[in-house]
């Protein structure tokens, strides 16, 4: 092989492998994430549920009460957290939501 073909192609696996790694980011253009609490106690291993269209992805909260999900997708979606659901809207950039769980059964509160 000569030294030109080997330029070549490993230009062009340069190449195929930027374009799997844009589209990859592509895939998961709708991400969400941020932290659960109650007053200023975290909320651990809280249940998700992020729908965008007619996907799908769950997840739960860590030992701090920070979540981050991503999805396929964008625009206004649903988060269901544990039993209660809020609108969100998913763009190109992660969208951070931070709620306040009550400990009563009022609606979420975003912090």
């Amino acid at each position: 092989m000569s030294e030109v073909s080997r330029r070549s192609s490993a230009g062009w696996r340069r190449l195929v492998a930027l374009a799997a790694v844009l589209a990859s980011g592509a895939a998961t253009a709708g991400a969400l994430y941020g932290s659960l609490k109650r007053g200023e106690q975290p909320l651990p291993a809280v249940p998700l549920k992020l729908i965008c269209g007619g996907q799908s992805v769950t997840g739960e909260s860590d030992a701090q009460g920070h979540y981050r999900l991503s999805i396929a997708g964008a625009g206004r979606c649903a988060l269901t957290v544990g039993d209660k659901a809020v609108a969100v809207v998913l763009g190109d950039d992660a969208a951070r939501y931070d709620f306040e769980v009550p400990a009563d059964a009022a609606p979420l509160r975003r912090r």
